[in-house]
């Protein structure tokens, strides 16, 4: 009988197996996940392994054990040394794909509610707490209250540099 395993991989050879598998007749599938990250200064889109070093294989143990745990580039198949290789749940494979969209499955960067407190986490601002008021531009800059000199001042920031503040603080409102 046939089920879905989660396999460990080499680190960095999951697309490899990935294809492998699929090459000789198995189904196989590999979460992405895409997600926007800063690098150099700039948001670029980035695609790595939902869960790095792990993909699911759809097989019997019975006929292609051997073969998927001798593969080149596979650690082992996850399971007890009691129980052998454990089944993963049809409902988990299809909650993934489900979730994905065009093969990836993307996170979408934190919502922020009006009157949130945020922490400046970089730029000229750093380490000033803000009150947030709205999302500009398709959600890349956000418009904040910064209190500065026992004051509220308004200003335009990029989205990468605020984030949720973890000890939040009252505000006075500004009419």
């Amino acid at each position: 009988m046939s089920n879905w395993y989660c396999v460990r991989t080499n680190r960095y050879k999951e697309s490899w197996v990935t294809q492998q598998l699929m090459e000789i007749g198995l189904q196989a599938y590999l979460p992405l996940l895409r997600e926007q990250r800063k690098i150099r200064r700039q948001l670029k889109w980035v695609v790595e392994p939902l869960f790095p070093s792990y993909l699911f294989a759809y097989f019997s143990l019975d006929e292609a054990f051997y073969v998927v745990r001798h593969m080149p580039g596979v650690a082992s198949v996850v399971g007890t040394l009691k129980d052998g290789p454990l089944a993963v749940d049809e409902q988990i494979i299809s909650i993934l794909h489900d979730r994905s969209q065009d093969g990836y499955i993307e996170i979408n960067p934190l919502l922020f509610s009006p009157g949130e407190e945020l922490q400046v986490l970089e730029g000229p601002f750093q380490g000033l707490r803000a009150l947030f008021q709205q999302e500009l531009k398709a959600g890349e800059r956000v418009v904040v209250l910064l209190e500065i000199l026992s004051s509220q001042v308004r200003a335009e920031l990029p989205r990468t540099y605020v984030g949720k503040s973890s000890t939040p603080r009252c505000y006075r409102s500004v009419v």
